[in-house]
């Protein structure tokens, strides 16, 4: 299993930069310093070229494997999933009509029934069917093609959990169904609100092309067959993705955009810089300095929404000191959220004390209203441990070890190596040193290593994190299921009696129809992950971004994808 949309990378989704030369039109210069000729939009006159940069690169393109933050953005683009979850104003998001034109549902909420659109096609001309869909969800199903996101699907659809664990069940089994080349029928287990938003993240693969490809699907621009508004034109892993129109997609005369460069920055300055500089026109920083000059060069009016994906600190139970629950306690209470957002964000963050962000929702209600705001669970801990450091002895005592602080030594594995990161590793190491009086040993690395090493067991704590593919607490929670999450037992050790009630719970909720109680049975299980300190929730992004006058509908959003079919470049003054 690789590293999956890591809130490792949830940094690289958040931080995205895109970037563009001349918002007027005429040559626009690339990363190798040369030029690209692009045509112009007969609406505004502007050469529709846009070149995007981020902070991390694309892993891969393969939709069933390849699932961190930038891979996710990249499918986004060249692959046309059965609807689309668009980010709109307003920090919200809507569903629409992908691939399928259209859907109905059961009236118990059970069976989904999509319509494939009678012109949906792949970039090579071949028809996008019923067929793609059923492949795809199956082979997610099959153990053997080791799928980083089929665990999603266990216990929502019909038998798919089954199959993917081989308890007694083949991908054949699943209720997944092409009726007809045009008409795909899904059956749940359960009515479930947030399906189409699930199901928005299923990029299709073309069967042909998959056993032809084998292992080297999505591996470079020659092995990738699109579906999206965009297709691959060129690929270098750690330097530049080039995308272009894709003329067989079904709406590809309304697609603004002729060309996407995405090249990689990795330092957050370097890209600000460039965008003061007029060479790249998508901005994100919590920097109070670059702010002011991003906002006093006119080119740009900032915009500030609160993330959805939390930032939290995982712990190994395995490690001898991390299987207490008070020592894990004693070092969630010990250090200040608030001064880390002051210290580390320049006050561009929110600190959080539970796994879900405050726009959670189960139905149409908050979680958190849901369950009158009991969900904070580090601030119960705060209050009912003044002092981290007697907590933590008490611990040390639990386990018979010396009750002495400083014979402790705690490894933190860093989360790439960028100057953000190495600051980010030395607020904890003073804080925990000061505070609880142990030794902090900082283990830099870069962030794909973090995550080998956390599917190796070879960590004791660190910093992770998770962008929802959904909106409702089961798409934070079931991460942490220690059987069939994604941080199972094997990554972070948790099991016993307390990881067995919280996977019970877990699986208690998705059948329970009243949202007063559904919410219920989610604090319950949320209590056990985090008032147990299994895991400790740090924050949340809240940095503002920019986008350059001459880029159109690109909305200041951390839900929902971007429509990249609508963005487009306008001339500018």
């Amino acid at each position: 299993m690789k590293k999956t949309k890591w809130m490792a990378l949830l940094l690289a989704a958040v931080m995205t930069l895109g970037s563009l030369t001349g918002c007027g039109g005429g040559e626009t210069t690339t990363s190798e310093g040369g030029s690209s000729e692009g045509t112009t939009s007969a609406d505004s006159g502007a050469e529709q070229v846009f070149n995007m940069s981020s902070n991390s690169v694309v892993v891969g393109l393969n939709p069933i494997t390849n699932t961190t933050a930038p891979d996710n953005a990249a499918h986004n683009m060249i692959c046309d999933p059965l609807v689309r979850n668009n980010a709109v104003e307003g920090n919200t998001t809507e569903t629409v009509p992908g691939s399928a034109e259209s859907w109905d549902v059961s009236e118990d909420g059970m069976t989904y029934t999509f319509h494939i659109r009678e012109n949906a096609k792949w970039s090579d001309g071949v028809a996008l069917t019923a067929n793609d869909f059923e492949y795809t969800l199956k082979l997610m199903a099959d153990p053997a093609a080791a799928s980083t996101n089929g665990w999603l699907f266990d216990g929502v659809i019909v038998n798919f959990g089954e199959a993917l664990y081989s308890n007694g069940k083949t991908p054949d089994d699943i209720a997944v169904k092409a009726i007809d080349d045009k008409t795909l029928e899904i059956k749940l287990t359960h009515p479930a609100s947030y399906f189409l938003e699930l199901v928005s993240s299923v990029y299709p693969v073309r069967q042909d092309k998959y056993e032809e490809w084998g292992d080297a699907y999505g591996s470079s621009a020659d092995k990738i067959i699109c579906s999206g508004p965009f297709q691959v034109e060129s690929w270098n892993q750690n330097t530049e993705m080039v995308l272009v129109k894709n003329p067989n997609y079904w709406n590809a005369e309304n697609v603004k955009l002729d060309k996407i460069n995405n090249r990689i920055i990795q330092e957050n300055a370097t890209a600000v810089q460039a965008f003061i500089n007029g060479e790249i026109y998508l901005a994100g920083t919590s920097d109070p300095n670059w702010m002011k000059l991003i906002e006093e060069s006119g080119l740009s009016t900032g915009e500030t929404v609160p993330g959805n994906a939390p930032e939290f600190l995982m712990f190994n139970l395995n490690n001898e000191y991390l299987s207490n629950t008070k020592i894990r306690q004693a070092l969630s209470i010990a250090y200040d959220r608030e001064a880390m957002v002051n210290d580390l964000y320049n006050g561009n963050a929110l600190a959080i004390y539970s796994t879900m962000p405050d726009t959670m929702m189960v139905g149409d209600t908050p979680y958190h209203e849901l369950v009158g705001d009991k969900n904070y669970f580090v601030k119960q801990l705060q209050e009912e441990n003044p002092d981290p450091k007697a907590l933590l002895i008490e611990g040390l005592k639990e386990l018979g070890k010396d009750p002495d602080p400083s014979q402790i030594t705690i490894r933190y594995a860093s989360r790439g190596t960028s100057e953000f990161s190495k600051k980010l590793a030395e607020w904890f190491k003073q804080a925990w040193e000061t505070t609880l009086g142990i030794n902090v040993q900082i283990d830099m690395m870069e962030w794909n290593i973090m995550w080998d090493k956390i599917d190796a067991g070879d960590y004791d704590i660190a910093c992770g994190g998770w962008g929802p593919y959904y909106n409702e607490p089961s798409a934070v929670l079931t991460l942490f299921d220690p059987v069939n999450g994604y941080f199972n037992a094997d990554k972070i050790g948790w099991v016993g009696e307390d990881a067995d009630k919280f996977k019970e719970l877990c699986d208690q909720a998705k059948n329970i129809v009243d949202e007063k109680e559904k919410a219920e049975v989610y604090l319950q299980a949320e209590e056990l992950l985090v008032k147990n300190a299994v895991i400790s929730p740090e924050t949340l992004s809240s940095s503002p971004y920019y986008v350059a006058k001459c880029v159109e509908n690109y909305p200041i959003t951390t839900n929902g994808r971007i429509d990249w079919s609508q963005v487009s470049i306008v001339d500018a003054e």
